[in-house]
């Protein structure tokens, strides 16, 4: 009897115990954002108010030997072999403001499965089991809006790449730095709050229950947690849309 109280117990405090954890999660995730956003302000104040490039070169296929990507990860540790597009943790533009720590991992980082090798490029995408662990770091920069079409001319494709302060309209809305769950990206993933597979092919997005939840930095440095759940499902071929409460891309003028 005694055993049988103490499962049924039990069985009520996990779901009590489980979203008290993931809330915790969302909670560092903020706070490392936070720290992220006082590294990038610190390279723009020294950048002449420019925001940091998205790799070391356009995006020009074939690229050359010595192209190195920086929008999937402005600072942390080098990423593992063979993912050697991305930059030494040491030639990242946020590394002379803050270095390699667990500032830039997300706790309920999944990683991504891609299960694609750009041709010409050297990207492969199959980052598991986190991408911290394979890349470096769990954040993503609004440098490059990678295959995603807008409804309105997009200004430019490497969207605050290289801009000046004050190109962007609203500090307030425009996102700088979010995880992948916010962001189409060959598949779409679950991070925080999933409830079953991390990875979700489009074909089966509709058939898929949870919300996509990311973390966010905005320009203007601060962060929220935001669901991306109807911008993704609701008009899949364009996910970078503006809502009330943030925005990706500047429209062309």
């Amino acid at each position: 009897m005694v055993i049988a109280v103490i499962a049924i117990l039990a069985a009520l405090l996990l779901p009590t115990l489980s979203r008290a954890k993931e809330k915790a999660q969302v909670v560092q995730c903020l706070s490392n954002l936070r720290q992220i956003g006082v590294a990038v302000q610190m390279y723009v104040d020294e950048n002449n108010s420019t925001f940091p490039l998205w790799a070391t070169g356009p995006w020009n296929p074939p690229l050359p030997a010595d192209w190195r990507a920086y929008f999937l990860g402005l600072g942390g540790h080098d990423a593992e072999p063979p993912y050697d597009f991305m930059a030494k943790a040491t030639n990242r533009p946020l590394y002379p403001y803050i270095k390699p720590s667990s500032v830039f991992r997300c706790p309920a980082d999944r990683g991504q499965d891609e299960d694609f090798t750009e041709t010409g490029t050297g990207i492969n995408g199959d980052w598991k089991p986190t991408n911290y662990k394979t890349l470096g770091c769990s954040y993503c920069y609004n440098g490059f809006y990678w295959g995603n079409d807008t409804l309105q001319p997009n200004a430019d494709v490497y969207m605050l790449s290289g801009k000046k302060e004050n190109w962007v309209t609203s500090p307030s809305r425009m996102i700088l730095i979010h995880e992948p769950p916010a962001f189409w990206y060959a598949n779409y993933y679950h991070w925080h709050y999933a409830r079953g597979p991390t990875t979700v092919d489009p074909m089966d997005l509709n058939n898929d229950g949870q919300k996509f939840i990311s973390p966010i930095l905005f320009v203007d440095g601060h962060s929220g947690s935001f669901d991306f759940t109807h911008a993704l499902k609701d008009n899949p071929p364009f996910p970078l849309e503006p809502t009330k409460d943030w925005y990706w891309y500047e429209p062309a003028k």
